[in-house]
């Protein structure tokens, strides 16, 4: 079985497609990658024969929400676009019998559509297979089943096709018009999907129920990055989060081994990670509101700045009290020691702190982030914040922090998910999914 993986050209889809490489290639796939060239340094160690598709248009956000998200989709189609060429020759050259790539991998699609190779899709954000009783995806809308809110997700899905996504619709449109394939009807958001299998990254109990959510979803458990080769625990481990039976270097448990009784904390309890993720940089946004309320707090904490720099922070390292600032640490080694996670609402992050059976704050509406916040909050395993409470309204930011770290009830939730992510994983049930739907 001969596999072509091509990824979209952002570093969190890009690194999370490693899983199923490495589920394929355990199963004696012959894998390929193509990557953006300026990800390479993401696929160095990964078990595939690399492959550039050019570089990355620059993205320059807009100001105001739904400006940066009809932005960044307009960004991606045109990315596809330029990257068409490169990922055509590829297919052509290689001719695999299926193709994998990411929900927004759109150049994947369209070169596996003109080519009549089967294509294969893995989610690792919010699920975006529309239904009548789901908000419509990045709207971070509560899930309601009541009819008058029913009407109000086929409104608001009609305003995003027509809007927001207006300018990334017709390019899609126009790039299918370039390859000769035929007109489509399917909206932008779902266009990159594949129609054959969707592997989707998480668990049923943290997706709305829908009425009629497609055969071929199949969800595949939590991602689990590595904790990288040469890592080692930075000099302020020992007092922030304590003891590490695990070791630095140790790697994420097998699936069906449950981690969900993650009660170990660091002394005097209350362990917090607390994240950004790789897109956002201003530590105004979330990070500097959490650094306060923790040291204020006497909470032990784990910050990490991602696109930021530690410094603007006062890091890295120790900033006040048991505190500590990185741009970098692995979540798996801390989350066994936490007792809630605070992020913007990054889907991996967040779904490996339910793994671990830790309670998620989510906060902010940036992105899709609202829509996972919701469903944490809907699923009883964490809470939601709108993007004005941190910077605006500290209190209200150390009420769900302490509220998330103590409530039983949201532990309980957290850990029923955790069950749940336990007994999936991504690259051994994702390869084998793929391996039927291939049909080699």
């Amino acid at each position: 079985m001969r596999i072509l993986a091509l990824s979209s050209p952002i570093y969190a889809h890009t690194v999370n497609t490693v899983p199923f490489l490495e589920g394929l290639a355990a199963r004696g796939a012959e894998v390929h990658w193509g990557v953006a060239d300026d990800l390479s340094h993401v696929a160095a160690h990964a078990p595939a024969r690399r492959w550039g598709t050019g570089p990355t248009r620059p993205f320059v956000p807009a100001r105001g929400r739904l400006r940066e998200v009809a932005g960044r989709y307009a960004w991606l189609l045109e990315d596809a676009g330029a990257r068409l060429a490169p990922t055509l020759e590829l297919v052509r050259t290689l001719r695999p019998d299926g193709v994998l790539t990411d929900s927004l991998g759109y150049a994947a699609a369209l070169a596996a559509e003109r080519l009549d190779v089967p294509w294969v899709t893995f989610g690792d954000g919010p699920l975006h297979f529309p239904d009548e009783l789901t908000p419509p995806f990045g709207a971070g809308l509560p899930y309601r089943t009541p009819r008058p809110w029913v009407w109000r997700n086929t409104v608001v899905q009609a305003a995003s096709r027509r809007g927001v996504m207006g300018r990334a619709q017709a390019r899609y449109a126009a790039l299918r018009a370039e390859l000769g394939l035929p007109v489509s009807t399917r909206p932008v958001l779902e266009a990159a999907l594949s129609p054959l299998l969707h592997l989707h990254c998480g668990a049923p109990e943290l997706e709305y129920p829908r009425v009629a959510l497609p055969d071929h979803v199949h969800f595949v458990g939590a991602l689990r990055p590595p904790v990288p080769a040469g890592w080692v625990r930075p000099a302020w481990w020992g007092e922030v989060v304590g003891e590490d039976s695990g070791g630095a270097g140790t790697t994420a448990p097998s699936a069906g081994t449950s981690t969900h009784g993650a009660g170990t904390t660091a002394p005097g309890g209350g362990l917090v990670l607390a994240t950004q993720g790789t897109l956002r940089a201003d530590p105004a946004e979330l990070l500097a509101p959490v650094v306060s309320v923790l040291r204020q707090a006497g909470l032990p904490g784990v910050v990490t700045t991602g696109a930021g720099d530690p410094a603007d922070l006062g890091g890295p390292g120790l900033v006040g009290g048991r505190v500590a600032v990185e741009r970098f640490v692995p979540y798996e080694p801390v989350l066994r020691h936490a007792r809630v996670m605070v992020t913007n609402g990054g889907w991996t992050g967040s779904l490996l702190a339910l793994a671990h059976g830790v309670p998620v704050v989510q906060v902010g509406r940036t992105e899709e982030k609202a829509d996972i916040g919701r469903r944490v909050e809907w699923a009883g395993a964490g809470l939601h914040l709108p993007s004005a409470g941190p910077a605006r309204d500290p209190r209200r930011l150390r009420r769900a922090v302490e509220r998330a770290a103590s409530d039983p009830g949201l532990r309980a939730g957290a850990a029923r998910i955790a069950a749940s992510l336990a007994t999936r994983d991504p690259g051994r049930d994702g390869a084998a999914l793929v391996a039927a739907a291939v049909k080699v």
